[in-house]
């Protein structure tokens, strides 16, 4: 497809030099030289988080805890650190419950639990709306200090039926800072880490910053921070397209401004 493309480049461009054919048609050539040159031609979701309600537009839903409209900033999240939040329990099993459980619990597919709310409770909204299983998600964030946010982070995320699919997870430092990474989430909740990395950029400042996420048909993912890559990773556990995607916060003061989706045809 590649070579394809690059030969009918070469055709137009010549076409246009040597006036060759009419310049409507030679644009229309363009046009097609581009879509199906580029991975992602598909649109689908251009949501800018400006609603002047409390609540998100459609399709993002609030599914747990607390994510209200902040006018300045966009889907705001604050969810304090736990005390005594693992209980004994190991990292990776926080991460699982919160990154897998609270997914299908949101989704009716794990237990509801009845504990009240309260300022630690992680927080997570949801789009239901096809996804190509190859994406690009570009997706603006500002971020600001929080005691304990460390041991919490952003997450977005794309579904399949239940609960399972790929997380993007920040972690930043509060000196500067922090890790990327992505992780897959089966149907029962399990996750499992495929890539992570540390990046310098300081971003608890409430500074915007573009979180870039891709997929290729091949399976080949990465992700860079401001256009800079940092990390990326090969895994073809889901090969069906997504039903969905989600923002999650399990410890941090983030605010979600601008997310673009586009997907392959």
């Amino acid at each position: 497809m590649d070579e394809l493309l690059q030969e009918l480049d070469a055709l137009i461009e010549k076409g246009a030099a040597q006036s060759l054919a009419d310049p409507w048609f030679l644009d229309d050539l363009r046009a097609l030289s581009a879509r199906y040159g580029e991975t992602w031609p598909l649109l689908i979701l251009d949501h800018s988080f400006d609603s002047q309600g409390a609540l998100p537009k459609a399709p993002w839903v609030v599914r747990q805890g607390e994510m209200k409209m902040d006018w300045s900033r966009g889907l705001r999240s604050r969810v304090e650190a736990r005390a005594s939040a693992q209980g004994g329990k190991s990292d990776e099993e926080v991460v699982g419950e919160i990154i897998g459980g609270l997914l299908g619990q949101a989704l009716g597919t794990g237990s509801s639990g009845t504990q009240a709310r309260d300022p630690s409770e992680p927080a997570l909204a949801l789009a239901e709306l096809r996804v190509t299983n190859a994406f690009q998600m570009q997706t603006t964030v500002s971020a600001r200090p929080l005691p304990g946010a460390e041991s919490g982070g952003l997450e977005l995320g794309v579904y399949q039926g239940g609960n399972a699919g790929y997380r993007l997870v920040m972690v930043p430092r509060q000196d500067g800072g922090g890790t990327l990474s992505i992780v897959a989430v089966s149907s029962r909740g399990s996750v499992r880490d495929l890539a992570a990395a540390s990046f310098d950029k300081a971003v608890l400042n409430d500074e915007p910053f573009t979180l870039e996420w891709s997929r290729r048909p091949d399976g080949a993912m990465a992700v860079l921070l401001d256009g800079q890559p940092v990390l990326s990773v090969v895994d073809r556990s889901f090969r069906d397209a997504f039903n969905g995607l989600m923002i999650g916060n399990r410890g941090g003061d983030y605010a979600v401004r601008q997310m673009t989706v586009k997907g392959a045809e």
